[in-house]
């Protein structure tokens, strides 16, 4: 193979390319997901490729500012390309509407970029598909937006386990610290890391390390969420915030067993959002065998007011190539069959081909 031949059949890493049968594929699934969205009243929105970095910078975590991709344009300007979705979202709603809009759903299908740890250079380049609720809050709003994501993995036939938890809940039970401190428990809790966890909380005064540390590593269901929820009532060692968190993802959990087409949620309080920018409830979904979540969302009720327009949001995107090999759809996804159409000239077989066309099927001359 000449050095030439081999540089053209390179491509950067974690970049992808996906082509003919498996290109169809995920354009039909794509298609079935768009369709879901909008019958639950949602519109289609596109955000820009890139966009100017300082816009974002202030809400961007050390980890996350690490993975963007910059770039200078010709103007001498520090540009990022699109890492999330739901950032660049923002700022577009936050420019283009007024409160008579409100609530405005939207969803959308496109490709993020972010550079992954150093370890893992096999993906970079991501699709997501994913709805945002904006201008609405409370658990009506919670509670549609977490069964719009258990119908989408039913859709597709993904038997995906839901884990819901609470940003709020994080804020509250760690205001007070610094934010050295705050940063590191948060690292703790995601990490399930008991001893650190107790470390970082023993110094409080008025404050159970025990207990604290067994809610934050918390997984199950309502009713052990209750016995949880209780012990911290009787003994003080939660303010009147984190209570309410408390009663709100109860709440939730009591309603989406009711709801749910499969029990797919259960409650797991160490899921307190990777984004800076959530304020309530956050949830991820993950596949058996599979380390990583395949969808996350959240409520972040200040990003549109960074953007100069205040409303409550929330909100989840999926990573849809991610999950595509799993999807079992005993062919609903296939590329129908091709009727090749031959007559004794091209006018008549190009005229029977319409035909067929009109009949919903595929033709070729």
């Amino acid at each position: 193979m000449t050095a030439k031949r081999r540089t053209l059949l390179q491509i950067p890493q974690g970049t992808e390319g996906f082509y003919l049968e498996e290109a169809f594929r995920h354009r039909r699934i794509v298609a079935l997901l768009d369709g879901l969205y909008e019958s639950w009243g949602y519109l289609p929105v596109h955000t820009p490729i890139f966009d100017f970095f300082d816009n974002y910078k202030p809400l961007l975590g050390d980890r996350a500012l690490e993975s963007v991709y910059r770039l200078i344009d010709r103007d001498g300007d520090l540009l990022m390309l699109r890492s999330d979705i739901t950032l660049f979202l923002a700022r577009q709603m936050g420019l283009a509407l007024r409160a008579e809009h409100l609530p405005v759903r939207v969803y959308y299908s496109d490709i993020i970029l972010r550079h992954q740890d150093r370890e893992d250079i096999s993906r970079n380049e991501f699709f997501q598909s994913g709805v945002e609720l904006i201008g609405r809050q409370g658990e009506a709003a919670d509670l549609e937006i977490l069964l719009l994501l258990e119908r989408t993995l039913a859709l597709v036939d993904l038997r995906a386990v839901i884990h819901l938890g609470s940003h709020a809940l994080f804020a509250a039970c760690s205001a007070g610290l610094s934010e050295a401190d705050r940063q590191a428990l948060g690292a703790a809790i995601g990490g399930r890391d008991a001893e650190r966890v107790a470390g970082l909380l023993q110094s409080r005064d008025g404050v159970s390390a025990d207990y604290l540390t067994r809610l934050f590593l918390f997984i199950g269901d309502g009713a052990e969420l209750r016995t949880l929820y209780l012990e911290g009532k009787r003994s003080g060692f939660l303010p009147e915030a984190a209570l309410r968190e408390l009663q709100h993802l109860h709440s939730l959990l009591e309603e989406l067993s009711a709801l749910a087409t499969r029990p797919a949620f259960r409650v797991d309080l160490s899921e307190i959002g990777g984004q800076p920018y959530y304020t309530g409830i956050v949830f991820q979904a993950y596949l058996e065998n599979q380390d990583s979540a395949i969808a996350s969302g959240g409520r972040y009720d200040r990003l549109l007011e960074f953007f100069g327009f205040p409303a409550p949001s929330v909100g989840f995107s999926l990573l849809l190539r991610k999950v595509e090999p799993a999807i079992r759809d005993q062919g609903r996804f296939d590329r129908p069959t091709i009727e090749r159409v031959e007559e004794e000239s091209f006018a008549k077989a190009f005229l029977r081909a319409e035909e067929l066309r009109k009949k919903g099927k595929i033709a070729v001359l």
